[in-house]
């Protein structure tokens, strides 16, 4: 992330930061935004830049290539006590976050509700 942001900030240097910070955790960064106009396009663009919520959702291709369905090169590495533990983390917190959002949709009166 932070090789992300230095090549950013270098090739968009009056684009303003707009960085989301961690709720739990003082100082963190969730991910690095920016905004701005790009003074070469041929209009003003606007644009933004999000680099976290595109690593989340490559977690499952990861997940499925690299543990899933491992190379002989990997397959150390995905049958390890270690990385079988943190992707049951990544996989339960990731399950959590759901359940929350489908709970706190279905009490919302004002949001349509889920055909299921």
């Amino acid at each position: 992330m932070e090789e992300t942001h230095q090549i950013l900030r270098n090739r968009f240097s009056d684009w303003k930061p707009d960085h989301a910070e961690s709720d739990e955790i003082e100082g963190e960064l969730l991910a690095l935004t920016y905004h701005g106009y790009h003074k070469q396009a041929s209009s003003k663009v606007q644009g933004e830049f999000q680099i976290v919520s595109m690593l989340a959702g490559l977690f499952w291709e990861v997940e499925h290539s690299a543990m899933y369905k491992p190379t002989p090169r990997l397959k150390g590495v995905a049958h390890s006590r270690e990385m079988k533990q943190r992707r049951r983390e990544v996989q339960r917190a990731l399950k959590d976050f759901e359940e929350e959002f489908e709970r706190l949709i279905a009490r919302d009166p004002l949001l349509p509700k889920h055909p299921n």
